[in-house]
């Protein structure tokens, strides 16, 4: 018997070996932490029992014994929390610190058993049947230390038994059925020792018999306890991001992962009160109810739930707390970013705004005397000095709208406005503001129309203007010699639609085939060399095809390089009036800026207007403009003096412009609404600013119409017209 215990020794001390560099080997989680515990206790224990076997001596067996308690005394509380952590039974750090304490306060007194009876307080040394022995008789700590290694034995059993019933899992549950073996083998054998069941029993601790059956069942489980799947939920899942939540289908948590402990430090009690446990539920539930996340430890994290279903049945659900803080945090720095692009944006339309206001103020002035030179005058030579100023400023007034329509279109705030219009109109009007430009060049200007093309359409005829305006104007520009040809046509879409097609072709420069995608790009000069000396802004192409695109259409272009270009596009337009439009009747143009005769669009000397602006040369141009149409016409160079002057006289009409000094024009009207006047005058807008929005602005301020500088002439006589009482009228002549 003697022998044979001497090799189950060596064996067990062999087999714990091979255990410990296992663990170490593999080590990646807290499972083998307290496996590589346990197998260390395990081997001091049976080393110190292998001494002890071996001792002749009282004093030898006692330094044996001592070896052996160093590992004998833990190989319970390993086994413990190594059977919690297969279960996923949090055990309190506080809880296993007390238990380390006693553990080690009762070492101590092992290592000082010749002077202390806490231990043992009867030792005798003797040699029974082969195996050197120390009778004892054990002390108060000898008791406590057995009641807690049964305690550890016990309470292992029962998690790991109940975690048996209630895995689902086959392969789970194997490893859980080899851990129940390990530890019923180390239980019965202690009850084997405590109640000496068996004759070995009395005279040998046979509970070494126990741990080696538990090792060897361990050992042999080894790679199925700490597999992947194992290291996957053990490890893995502690270090996701995210926190993670089971709940059974009894409402209650049956498992949590680290990161879940640490956004609800209650998970981390060994028992959960009900209550806690609700209120954690309760708040994800809110936050996925109300789709919004959860705040903590200056973390966001995002709820979301999925059914946890096995084999058909629900078995519970599964809440996940994705850590978005990255994310929220890269939204709020987009955020940020859009309201710098946004601040950049509104700089710059107010930039837009302001410089608009400042250039076209003294185009105003300038065009508005061309105006009265051409009118007034009667020398050649000083109408055809003029004639090219005028020709100049409306270049000059070209490039700055050019500018101001791709704002508006940038910003989404260009609108298509259907109108009822006759296509031969427009047609004409388009000619004659062709026609003298391509005849200075010393170009053929043909206009090909389709005497078919329904007599009233419906759609936006301004932008459809500016689109084929924009396209023979670069067609002018671009062609040095031969001809410029404008093609009109339709067809026919369905009862009540057409598509009215312009086709601009020239026999320009052309243009090269790598260059063509960069036709619509704004600020882009093609070949921009060889056209330094054209002039324009770049834009013309870039605002047709986004007028286009808000008409739904698109702009057509086809090249060859040296030898001319077609640009072409259809829009849809309603037919109000299917009659044919027949040949179409050329009118006469206005020769742009040459002399020709004026004629006032009405008398109206009982009528009297108040012009307010802070620029005395605009008070001169307007009242020059109208002095004809025998209107009383006062000016005020500010806000405060129009108040004064609107108190003292009833005015027909008030124009007032919007960036003054002191009091600006939006103010100026909300004073003189103010006023107990009645009737009230009208209230008209008339300003440099021509901003994307500008005219919705200023009705939206109160003011009943709006006009921009540089104000025409014409323009200006319609829309006073338009808003003096009837009875004020006299005599209409009309304009030739």
């Amino acid at each position: 018997m003697y022998h044979f215990v001497i090799f189950m020794e060596y064996f067990t001390i062999l087999a714990l070996f091979v255990e410990c560099w296992i663990a170490i080997k593999n080590w990646s989680s807290k499972l083998h932490a307290y496996m590589f515990f346990y197998c260390v206790c395990n081997l001091l224990y049976n080393a110190g029992v292998l001494l002890e076997l071996r001792s002749k001596t009282e004093d030898a067996y006692v330094v044996a014994l001592k070896l052996g308690y160093m590992g004998r005394l833990w190989i319970g509380l390993a086994l413990l929390l190594f059977g919690a952590e297969m279960c996923r039974v949090r055990i309190p750090g506080v809880v296993t610190g007390i238990l380390a304490a006693i553990h080690a306060y009762i070492y101590a007194l092992i290592l000082n058993l010749e002077s202390n009876d806490l231990y043992y307080d009867y030792t005798e040394f003797v040699i029974q049947d082969g195996f050197p022995r120390l009778l004892h008789h054990g002390g108060f700590f000898y008791q406590v230390q057995t009641i807690m290694s049964v305690g550890y034995t016990i309470v292992g059993c029962a998690m790991i038994v109940y975690s048996f019933v209630k895995e689902k899992n086959k392969t789970a549950k194997r490893r859980l059925g080899v851990m129940v073996i390990a530890l019923v083998s180390i239980g019965v054998s202690y009850i084997m020792y405590i109640f000496k069941l068996v004759p070995l029993a009395k005279i040998y601790d046979v509970t070494i018999f126990g741990f080696a059956f538990g090792t060897i069942f361990m050992l042999i489980a080894k790679y199925n306890l700490l597999d992947a799947e194992t290291v996957a939920r053990n490890y893995v899942v502690d270090e996701l991001s995210e926190g993670i939540i089971v709940v059974d289908n009894e409402g209650k948590i049956s498992y949590h992962n680290k990161p879940a402990e640490k956004l609800f430090p209650e998970l981390g009690k060994v028992i959960i009160p009900a209550s806690k446990m609700d209120d954690i539920l309760e708040r994800v539930k809110i936050a996925m109810l109300c789709d919004e996340p959860i705040k903590m430890n200056d973390r966001i994290y995002t709820p979301r739930v999925n059914p946890l279903i096995q084999n058909g049945t629900n078995v519970g659900v599964l809440y996940v707390l994705a850590d978005d803080s990255e994310h929220y945090r890269y939204m709020d720095e987009l955020r940020e970013q859009k309201q710098i692009a946004d601040d950049a944006n509104n700089a710059k339309s107010q930039f837009l705004a302001n410089m608009s206001h400042e250039i076209r103020t003294p185009i105003n002035a300038i065009l508005g005397m061309g105006e009265m030179i051409l009118r007034e005058s009667h020398e050649k030579e000083i109408i055809e000095y003029a004639g090219d100023i005028q020709t100049s400023g409306q270049t000059l007034l070209a490039l700055i709208n050019d500018i101001l329509d791709f704002s508006k279109v940038e910003e989404g705030k260009m609108e298509i406005i259907p109108v009822q219009y006759e296509p031969e109109a427009m047609i004409n009007d388009i000619v004659n503001m062709i026609k003298d430009r391509a005849q200075k060049k010393g170009l053929d200007f043909k206009v090909e129309f389709d005497k078919d093309i329904p007599r009233l359409l419906k759609g936006d005829e301004i932008r459809i203007k500016q689109c084929a305006l924009n396209l023979l104007t670069n067609a002018v520009k671009y062609t040095h010699e031969g001809q410029v040809c404008l093609t009109v046509g339709f067809g026919r879409l369905d009862e009540g639609h057409i598509s009215l097609s312009f086709t601009v072709s020239d026999t320009g420069i052309g243009i090269k085939s790598e260059d063509l995608d960069d036709l619509f790009s704004p600020f882009i000069r093609i070949d921009e060399q060889k056209n330094r000396s054209i002039e324009g802004t770049g834009l013309g192409i870039s605002i047709t095809n986004r007028l286009l695109e808000l008409m739904n259409s698109k702009l057509h272009v086809e090249s060859e390089y040296g030898k001319g270009s077609v640009f072409s596009f259809e829009v849809e337009q309603e037919v109000l009036n299917w009659e044919p439009t027949g040949q179409m009747r050329r009118r006469a143009g206005n020769d742009e800026g040459r002399k020709q005769e004026y004629r006032e669009l009405f008398h109206a000397p009982d009528a009297s207007i108040l012009v307010v602006d802070d620029i005395r040369m605009n008070l001169t141009v307007i009242t020059k403009l109208l002095r004809k149409t025998q209107m009383s016409i006062d000016t005020a160079l500010s806000g405060k003096q129009a108040i004064d002057m609107v108190q003292d006289k009833d005015y027909d009409i008030v124009f007032i412009d919007h960036l003054m000094p002191e009091m600006d024009g939006i103010e100026t009207l909300k004073r003189m609404k103010e006023l107990d006047r009645q009737p009230q005058p009208v209230y008209i807008a008339l300003t440099a600013n021509a901003i994307s929005g500008a005219r919705e602005m200023y009705l939206n301020e109160g003011f009943a119409d709006y006009i921009s500088k540089p104000v025409e002439g014409i323009k200006l006589e319609q829309l006073i017209k338009g808003y003096l009482p009837a009875e004020k009228l006299l005599d209409t002549p009309e304009s030739v």
